[in-house]
C-alpha cells in the first residue's frame, strides 16, 4: 500500500507492546478459591453474586478504582506533576516511552484486567443461557441487560484505549479483540476489524437497552433507590435492584451509546442519546439526573458531593477506596499533585473565579509540611481531614452529555447547552456567545474537558478523538509520532526517514509483513 500510515497517538502501540510480551497468561483468570460453576449457577443468588463479582472487578485498584480513570490515562494526559525520577512510571508514561519496563507491565495489567472482568461477564451470560432456575422480580432480564452493558461498554473503553485514531480508522483497520466467549483460552483472544467491533459493541448495548426496559431506575428517582429503608409506590421488592447508580442501567446504556456515537463521529445519534438521557424524568416530573451546582456541589449542603454523585449515570463503588486513593493525594508524599499555578490557568481562575469546582478549596488544597515542602492535594476522591469523597469513581455524567451536545450539535443550538452547563458550573457569563465557529467550540472544550473530568481519566481521549499533536497545558509539548503495529498478522507500518546518496536514490519502507515473511519498500529517485 501506497499511503503510509503516521500516528500521533501512543493507544494502538500500548496495545501492541502488551501482545508483543506473550500470551500465555492474558486471561489466567481462575481463582484462587474457584467455586465450582455448577454450585455458583445453581441458583438466582448465584448469578447475583457472579455479576456482583464483576462489579467488584471493576471497581478494583486495576481498573477503575485507580489505574483505569485517576492513574495511567491521567497520566498520558499529563495532568499529574511529572517525577524527575528517570526509573518512575509517571516519568516514563508522560514521556511517551512505552518500552521502558515499567510501562509496559502497567500497560499489560491493565490490559489484562479489562478481559478478565469480560470473560467474568461472559461466563455469566454464557450460564444464564443454559441455565433452569427459575428468577424473581424480573431479575433474568436485570442480570443480563446488565452483563451484556457491560460487555459492550468495557469493548468500548478498550476501543478508546487501545484502537486506532476514529477519524483515521477504516472498516478494515485491526482495533481489538472481542470476546465473547466463555473460554479462559488466551487462544481465543484475536484482534478483529475496527467495522467488527464497532458493530458488536452496538449489538451488546442495543440488547442491553430492550433488556433493560423494566429496570427499577425507570420508576424510582435515584434518591429513592439510594435509600432502601423508604417505602414509596413502586418499591423494588428485591433489595438487590436498588442502587442503579452503581449498576449498568438503562440510562447508563444510553450514555454509553451517546459516547460511542459520539467517538466515532456520528452525530446524529450522539445527540440523540444525549439528549434521551438530559431529558429523562422522574414521575413526578423532575428530572431523572441534575447537573451538580453550588447548592448540590458544595460541602456545607452535601458534605461527601466532590464526586457530583447527582450526576452520574454510571459509576463503580469500593468500600475500601480510601486505602487505595489516600497514598496518592493525601499526604506529603503524594505521587499525583499539580501546582497550584497550573491548576489556576487550566481553570481560568482570573476570568471564572466563581468556578464551582476550584472555589473554597474543593478540588485542590494546598498544604505546607514541617519540611516546608508545599503540596497542592486533589481533594476529589478523598475530601478534606473533616469528610472523605464518596467512595465512588464516577465512569458516565450528565456533564459528559451535556459536552457531547455542545460538540456535536449545530452551531445555532450548540450555545444554548453550554449555557445550561456554563451556569451550572457557575462561569462567567462573558463566555456565552463564544461558541461562533466549530474551532471555537473545539477550544472550549479542551478546556472545559480538562475541568470537568480532572481524574476521572477522560481528557486523554478528547486529544485522541481529535487527534491532537501538541499539549498546550500544563507546557506546551509536542506528541511524538509513532508506528502503528496491527496485532493480527504482525504486520508493521513504519516511516522510514529518507536515505540520500549520491545518485538521488532514497528508500521507504511500505509494508513489512512479519506474518507472511514479506517486507516492501518503494524506491524514488529525486528529480
Amino acid at each position: 500500500m501506497r499511503n503510509l500510515i503516521k500516528k500521533r497517538y501512543a493507544c494502538i502501540l500500548l496495545l501492541l507492546l502488551v501482545i508483543g510480551a506473550g500470551c500465555s497468561d492474558w486471561l489466567d483468570v481462575r481463582p484462587r478459591n474457584e467455586m465450582k460453576e455448577d454450585d455458583m449457577y445453581a441458583n438466582e443468588e448465584g448469578f447475583k453474586s457472579a455479576l456482583t463479582g464483576a462489579y467488584i472487578q471493576l471497581a478494583a485498584e486495576g481498573l477503575y478504582g485507580r489505574d483505569a480513570s485517576m492513574y495511567l490515562p491521567e497520566m498520558l494526559a499529563q495532568h499529574w506533576t511529572i517525577s524527575t525520577d528517570k526509573t518512575s512510571l509517571i516519568y516514563n508514561i508522560c514521556a511517551f516511552d512505552y518500552t521502558h519496563e515499567k510501562s509496559e507491565e502497567a500497560i499489560e495489567k491493565l490490559w489484562k484486567k479489562y478481559y478478565q472482568c469480560i470473560v467474568h461477564l461472559n461466563n455469566v451470560l454464557g450460564n444464564l443461557e443454559t441455565t433452569g432456575v427459575t428468577f424473581t422480580n424480573g431479575n433474568e432480564d436485570l442480570i443480563k441487560g446488565e452483563a451484556l452493558g457491560l460487555r459492550g461498554f468495557l469493548h468500548l473503553e478498550l476501543l478508546r484505549l487501545f484502537g486506532p485514531i476514529p477519524r483515521e480508522a477504516t472498516a478494515s483497520s485491526p482495533a481489538i479483540p472481542y470476546q465473547e466467549e466463555m473460554t479462559k483460552d488466551p487462544g481465543k483472544l484475536h484482534t478483529i476489524t475496527y467495522k467488527e467491533v464497532c458493530e458488536k459493541i452496538v449489538r451488546d448495548l442495543d440488547a442491553a437497552e430492550k433488556l433493560l426496559v423494566k429496570d427499577p431506575i425507570l420508576v424510582g428517582s435515584n434518591r429513592q433507590l439510594n435509600q432502601p429503608a423508604y417505602d414509596w409506590e413502586g418499591k423494588p421488592q428485591d433489595e438487590w435492584q436498588f442502587y442503579r447508580q452503581v449498576r449498568f442501567n438503562y440510562y447508563a446504556v444510553k450514555g454509553a451509546k451517546a459516547r460511542y456515537y459520539h467517538w466515532i463521529g456520528d452525530k446524529e445519534n450522539a445527540i440523540k442519546y444525549a439528549k434521551e438521557v438530559i431529558d429523562a424524568k422522574n414521575e413526578d416530573g423532575t428530572s431523572k439526573f441534575e447537573l451538580a451546582t453550588e447548592s448540590t456541589y458544595s460541602l456545607s449542603s452535601a458534605g461527601t458531593n466532590l464526586v457530583m454523585k447527582c450526576e452520574h449515570l454510571f459509576g463503580v463503588h469500593n468500600p475500601q477506596h480510601q486505602t487505595i486513593v489516600q497514598p496518592l493525594f493525601k499526604n506529603d508524599n503524594a505521587s499525583l499533585r499539580q501546582t497550584v499555578a497550573y491548576i489556576n490557568t487550566a481553570y481560568e481562575s482570573t476570568i471564572h473565579p466563581d468556578d464551582i469546582r476550584n472555589k473554597a478549596n474543593r478540588y485542590w488544597e494546598e498544604r505546607t509540611y514541617q519540611n516546608s515542602n508545599k503540596v497542592n492535594h486533589f481533594r476529589k476522591y478523598t475530601g478534606s481531614d473533616t469528610y472523605d469523597a464518596l467512595n465512588i469513581v464516577p465512569l458516565l455524567r450528565l456533564a459528559e452529555m451535556y459536552l457531547i451536545l455542545v460538540e456535536d450539535s449545530p452551531l445555532s443550538e450548540a450555545g444554548g447547552y453550554f449555557k445550561t452547563y456554563r451556569i451550572a458550573r457557575n462561569l462567567d457569563i462573558s463566555i456565552d456567545n463564544s461558541l461562533v465557529t466549530e474551532q471555537d467550540v473545539l477550544n472550549r472544550m479542551e478546556k472545559e474537558y480538562r475541568k470537568e473530568f480532572f481524574g476521572e481519566g477522560q481528557m486523554w481521549f478528547f486529544y485522541k478523538k481529535h487527534n491532537f499533536t501538541r499539549f498546550t497545558w500544563p507546557k506546551n509539548k509536542t506528541i511524538p509520532e509513532f508506528i502503528q503495529i496491527s496485532p493480527k498478522q504482525s504486520t508493521i507500518t513504519i516511516v522510514l526517514p529518507e536515505i540520500d546518496n549520491d545518485f538521488g536514490i532514497y528508500v521507504k519502507a511500505n509494508t513489512i509483513d512479519l506474518y507472511n515473511d514479506k517486507i516492501v519498500f518503494d524506491l524514488y529517485q529525486k528529480k
